[in-house]
């Protein structure tokens, strides 16, 4: 027979439950938080380093971030190198499953890394997240970086 198995009949009626039930409602809250705090922290941060660094204007830091306020959030790395790059010095610096999206599954010059926010991340770890996102992106370019001790 085609029919799912009981235990996934079950599993699927758990999460449904859960999904339109107040856990759910708790979860949901709790995510779209976490979304407004890393698009906060990104853009403010990207502005304080990279403008000045780089000079790079408020223009730029604005369009660094995708219009997207689900959890699944995309940052701009123009580049396939570029971006390989960051999303590499990303998972070295920390427990991040951080994906470069490259050219040609993406028009040339719209590269990104895509990050997804769950329920169960901590209000520190999308801070860290936010520090080491900016600082890799800086530091992409240089093949030799150290890694700052207040990120290791």
């Amino acid at each position: 027979s085609t029919a799912l198995p009981p235990h996934s009949l079950c599993t699927i009626q758990c999460a449904y439950d859960t999904m339109i039930g107040k856990d759910g409602e708790i979860l949901r809250k709790k995510v779209f938080g976490l979304v407004k705090l890393f698009r906060t922290s990104l853009l403010n941060e990207f502005k304080k380093r990279m403008c000045y660094q780089n000079n790079m204007g408020d223009h730029d830091a604005d369009n660094i971030l995708m219009k997207s306020y689900s959890p699944i959030q995309a940052i701009i790395c123009r580049g396939n190198e570029h971006c390989i790059r960051v999303a590499q010095l990303l998972r070295k610096l920390g427990p991040f499953d951080v994906f470069p999206i490259r050219s040609p599954t993406v028009p040339k010059g719209e590269e990104r890394i895509r990050i997804i926010l769950h329920a169960h991340n901590s209000e520190d770890e999308v801070l860290r997240l936010v520090q080491c996102l900016c600082w890799s992106m800086n530091e992409s370019f240089n093949m030799n970086s150290q890694v700052p001790s207040s990120l290791s």
